[in-house]
């Protein structure tokens, strides 16, 4: 065979699998002084199987005797002849305060996030903002089998599951960790609503947010952001920002990190 023609067979297939969207999304990523692993592999609880997740980011800040470290887990589809839909509704709604405690973290993570919660300065982070009309479902267009979307959703959450309670098997508590699941897709992506006419309404955007009703992160809601790969750069530079706030917040408030959570968990 060729050499030429087997180059450009293992191109179209390296493309046909996603490979480049992973390697761009991590070189931004890297651009943005994350540290950055690619195919990270964590332990699925249900079937105990290891698994694969593309990409964990994160940055971390040495705050007392913690390592707070903040990661984004990042699952990447190519999906260029199938867009992706997501199902918006403006009563689809989470109170200021649960946008930010149902969260993933780990044990001292988690009461991190409930002591946040009530901070005016934290709700107003394009990190735990919300759009007018979130999304409740998410799924592939012009497909009736698998739906490659919603498998997405299972593993990006129970990677962000499994990655919080890595910190937990450390028996100092010296590691904490706060994690934010994100699908990026290499495609087009669309809201879907009824509107004031009790009819439908179909209009491309460039990111949603799910507030998906499945507590496999161990939340009543599991909160993914769903980024097209044009509108990644721009969003990864805003949450760094958001990221580097919330360290200076903790570092001058270092009584977040232990005292009694101040929020409960609502839905």
């Amino acid at each position: 065979m060729p050499e030429n023609n087997i180059n450009d067979r293992i191109t179209d297939w390296l493309n046909s699998q996603g490979y480049p969207l992973e390697m761009s999304v991590a070189e931004v990523l890297q651009k943005l002084n994350f540290n950055v692993r690619q195919s990270e592999y964590y332990i699925d609880e249900e079937s105990t199987q290891h698994r694969e997740i593309d990409i964990v980011a994160s940055l971390q800040k040495e705050i007392g005797d913690k390592l707070i470290r903040i990661s984004l887990i990042l699952e990447c589809k190519v999906s260029k002849d199938k867009p992706w839909i997501i199902f918006t509704s403006s009563n689809t709604r989470l109170a200021s305060p649960a946008r930010i405690a149902q969260r993933a973290g780990s044990k001292i993570g988690t009461i991190i996030l409930r002591n946040l919660a009530h901070e005016k300065e934290i709700q107003d982070l394009k990190l735990f903002s919300l759009p007018e009309r979130p999304g409740y479902g998410l799924t592939q267009a012009f497909t009736s089998g698998n739906d490659v979307a919603y498998n997405s959703c299972i593993s990006v959450s129970k990677a962000t599951r499994a990655i919080v309670k890595q910190a937990d098997q450390i028996r100092n508590d010296r590691y904490v960790n706060i994690s934010f699941p994100i699908l990026v897709i290499d495609g087009r992506l669309f809201e879907t609503y009824l509107n004031d006419s009790n009819e439908m309404s179909v209009n491309e955007v460039s990111q949603g947010i799910l507030l998906w009703r499945n507590p496999i992160i161990g939340m009543p809601h599991t909160v993914i952001n769903v980024i097209t790969k044009d509108a990644l750069e721009d969003y990864l530079t805003r949450i760094r920002m958001d990221i580097i706030k919330i360290f200076d917040y903790i570092s001058e408030n270092p009584s977040l990190i232990s005292r009694e959570p101040q929020v409960t968990l609502r839905n």
